[in-house]
């Protein structure tokens, strides 16, 4: 019994130091208002930011598309932060019987934690989005790009040429918004940390064969700071990932399957039956309710009646996965996503949804031809402004278009005293932060095609 005590005890400390209320900046440190919690306040600046606004004009699957009933990215995100919340509520009563839920939080705050995680999971997401991601990392490899990133150290030059909306959301809300470059948000520590599913730079990333990284060479001293004060440092300077990173993850996952699906149908992609195919492995499971099924009056209403009850199932599965994994977890090891380790049902789901996306929804000719056409669009920005700012960091004379084309995203924000490399991040922040309709008005007026808006 004893030995047991212990064994929760030091679980507990760890707790403690994972859920410190430590935000950037001084007086970085407060206590927690049970009727306002630091991380209900980190759930507001997220809300009220631009950055999370512009998300209801960008991509989640199917670009510029009219139909108000296909999801934006903002849509996505407050879903999944609905999803995460109750998925962080329920983790918190399991840490609180468990003991380890240290004295200063309630339950509930660890359903808020992930909630404002989730709502910034996909913050730093660029117009189009992985079609986006893509085309800023073939711009910095291009051969005919070189003179611009020749100036570069290895490391930043993989910032750009491994190009991810991941490090470039940990960016945005640490050193983009509202505090530039002095804490962004200012986030509690916590939620910070668990937006992070790669904790690791471009460089760390590559010598894994991977693109996947979540910071910066310009916020790596931030993230060591805020992953050492969360006792997320293992020996060889590696960081962990926060426990409830884990959770807003599955949440993404379990939304965004059933949601691509429902948008395909709403497009025509998809036919209501071919979704219910894919629901198969869970059909059982789902409890349908087949009169109330039947007696709907459209195929949007089923499917809302489906999503609802895929949801439930997930829930309750990826729970079930958190409290068996735990252990492992607490002791520091890595692990796969938590929808990895679901049951073998949810999982044949999960495996039908990724198929079903890949192979009918990602290769719909209309998605094809935007995705194309947003390659233009990017490059049409990026070779008007890298080229400017090049030149206005060298310090050399600029051309009147150059001049323009600074002017546009904010003389207040470039400064001279700039490397190239800092420069860039700012064309970077200016490029990706548009909205989809917005990168293509100013491709458009680049190339001389448009007109005042």
């Amino acid at each position: 019994m004893q030995e047991q005590r212990n064994f929760m005890r030091t679980y507990q400390n760890i707790w403690e130091k994972l859920l410190s209320p430590k935000r950037y900046g001084k007086n970085c440190v407060q206590e927690i208002n049970k009727a306002r919690s630091p991380f209900i306040v980190d759930h507001d600046r997220i809300i009220f930011s631009d950055s999370f606004r512009r998300l209801a004009g960008k991509t989640q699957v199917h670009p510029l598309t009219t139909n108000d009933h296909v999801h934006t990215r903002l849509a996505h995100s407050l879903e999944v932060a609905s999803v995460g919340r109750g998925l962080g509520t329920q983790y918190g009563y399991f840490l609180a019987e468990r003991g380890d839920l240290p004295c200063f939080t309630e339950p509930y705050h660890i359903g808020e934690i992930v909630q404002s995680a989730c709502l910034a999971h996909d913050i730093g997401n660029p117009p189009f989005g992985h079609a986006g991601e893509y085309a800023v990392q073939d711009w910095f490899c291009a051969v005919q790009n070189e003179k611009y990133v020749s100036c570069l150290t290895h490391g930043e030059l993989l910032d750009f040429q491994c190009f991810d909306g991941n490090a470039q959301g940990f960016r945005v809300i640490n050193a983009v918004e509202n505090e530039r470059e002095q804490g962004g948000f200012r986030l509690s520590y916590p939620t910070v940390a668990s937006v992070v599913k790669y904790p690791c730079s471009s460089y760390e990333a590559k010598e894994k064969k991977s693109k996947k990284f979540n910071y910066y060479q310009s916020e790596a001293d931030l993230f060591a700071e805020i992953f050492t004060e969360l006792g997320l440092l293992k020996e060889g300077h590696v960081f962990l990932r926060h426990p409830l990173s884990y959770l807003m993850e599955a949440a993404d996952d379990i939304c965004y399957r059933i949601i691509d699906m429902e948008d395909a149908r709403e497009l025509g992609i998809l036919r209501y039956e071919e979704i219910c195919e894919v629901l198969t492995p869970v059909w059982d499971l789902l409890n349908i309710d087949k009169e109330r099924l039947r007696s709907m009056h459209s195929d949007r209403a089923r499917m809302s009646y489906l999503r609802s009850l895929v949801i439930k199932v997930l829930v309750e599965d990826i729970f079930r996965v958190g409290k068996e994994r735990y252990a492992a977890l607490m002791q520091g090891e890595f692990l796969n996503p938590y929808m990895d380790y679901a049951s073998e049902p949810v999982r044949e789901y999960m495996k039908n949804a990724k198929t079903c996306f890949n192979e009918i929804i990602l290769k719909h000719p209309q998605k094809t031809s935007l995705e194309i056409g947003s390659y233009s669009v990017y490059k049409q920005l990026l070779d008007v402004l890298v080229p400017a700012v090049h030149n206005f960091v060298g310090g050399k004379d600029l051309s009147y278009r150059e001049t323009r084309a600074i002017s546009l995203m904010g003389n207040h924000i470039l400064k001279k005293k700039y490397t190239a490399y800092q420069a860039y991040l700012i064309v970077i922040d200016f490029i990706t932060g548009m909205t989809d309709a917005y990168a293509t008005f100013i491709a458009n007026q680049f190339a001389g095609g448009g007109r005042m808006h």
